[in-house]
């Protein structure tokens, strides 16, 4: 099985669209790296927040990977371009998929 972590966030008025996605880009080579990681999803909504979803193995990979990602470059640049105090995460456990993945 899988787990999702689902965090929100509104940018800094002044960055684009490409950085914030140039930014995320340059986070994969470290995620890709950490334990359970299996998958993540950028997303923009009609009111301007951004919605990134990964995947992990377990619930203890999603939150383990805020700490291991802490201290990361790729972490801090997108830290610069995001307004701190709109993050807001999630950790879920999928109760139905489409089966369309093989995450097992």
């Amino acid at each position: 099985m899988y787990v999702t972590e689902i965090l929100t966030w509104q940018a800094k008025a002044d960055v684009t669209d490409k950085q914030m996605v140039a930014a995320v880009d340059a986070m994969l080579p470290d995620l890709e790296k950490l334990p359970g990681f299996i998958f993540q999803s950028l997303s923009k909504d009609s009111q301007g927040r951004w919605v990134e979803v990964y995947f992990w193995q377990t619930a203890e990979d999603a939150h383990n990977s805020n700490t291991l990602m802490a201290d990361k470059t790729s972490m801090s640049t997108l830290m610069q371009l995001l307004i701190p105090e709109s993050i807001e995460m999630a950790v879920m456990t999928p109760l139905q998929d489409s089966g369309k993945l093989s995450l097992n």
